[in-house]
């Protein structure tokens, strides 16, 4: 009883995520869009984050940011992408980099 309420509390806190899935987030500071944190995930395994200013030219260094670490990205293994609280636009140029 007491591991699956322990496990109940771990997947409310950190769930599960699909291991074949890069999840791409944006996590903004104070709201709306000011500043923020954006996680590239696969599965629970964070493979970067980077706090930035989300005005102004940041698409371009954002761009230029996941480009640099495409090798590390493509060697997670991810099958598919998913977005959360990412612009549609900059979704559609992520991925343009992301298939580069």
């Amino acid at each position: 009883m007491k591991m699956g309420l322990m496990a109940s509390v771990k997947n409310l806190i950190q769930p599960k995520r699909d291991s074949r899935t890069l999840s791409i987030s944006i996590d903004e500071m104070p709201r709306p869009r000011d500043w923020g944190t954006m996680e590239l995930m696969v599965g629970n395994q964070i493979l970067l984050s980077r706090d930035m200013a989300l005005v102004g030219g940041s698409t371009e260094e954002l761009l230029g940011w996941i480009e640099g670490n495409l090798e590390k990205i493509r060697s997670s293994g991810y099958e598919r992408v998913e977005y959360a609280n990412v612009d549609v636009a900059l979704q559609e140029k992520i991925n343009q980099v992301l298939q580069s």
